[in-house]
């Protein structure tokens, strides 16, 4: 059954490989790995007819550190949303492309806090772009939101303290 998101009309991909199946069983849908690393995941994933001609196809890229799901299961992440790509472009979609699965993922990735940079320059990069006072203040508290007792914040603190007086000498 569809799932409305903000008006419009996703299904999820085990909708959609359950419909391809029953309508073509004797087809097939096959995932290929496209490029894997300690970031990227790419899949690309192919409706084949029962002769073995590509009807439909669709790629996707997860990266392994836009959520807790992705740091164990990229890969099967990226297969799903392939498949149900490559199904949609085929016809069995909503109103919409994207998967319930998808969207709901992107809605979550949105609504996600920014982690605040870990890298040192990064940090002084972010401060040094402010324009005044209250930009900075507010760069500072949103960089440095729990030092007290953090010694990992504290130690990354005094770097950023450090490199910003060389660079200000």
């Amino acid at each position: 059954m569809p799932v409305q998101i903000h008006g419009k009309s996703y299904r999820t991909v085990a909708e959609r490989v359950n419909d391809f199946r029953s309508l073509h069983a004797e087809w097939s849908i096959q995932s290929t790995l496209v490029s894997i690393d300690e970031r990227l995941v790419v899949i690309k994933t192919e409706i084949c007819d029962d002769k073995g001609r590509i009807i439909s196809t669709g790629f996707a890229e997860e990266n392994r550190t836009s959520s807790k799901i992705n740091q164990t299961s990229a890969l099967e992440n990226c297969e799903t949303s392939a498949v149900g790509r490559a199904l949609a472009f085929f016809g069995l979609a909503g109103s919409e492309i994207a998967s319930a699965n998808e969207v709901q993922g992107a809605i979550s990735q949105q609504n996600k806090p920014q982690e605040p940079p870990t890298d040192v320059s990064e940090r002084v990069q972010k401060l040094k772009e402010c324009k005044d006072l209250k930009e900075l203040m507010k760069a500072w508290t949103a960089i440095y939101p729990t030092v007290t007792g953090d010694s990992r914040a504290i130690g990354i603190l005094s770097a950023v303290k450090d490199q910003l007086k060389k660079e200000l000498k």
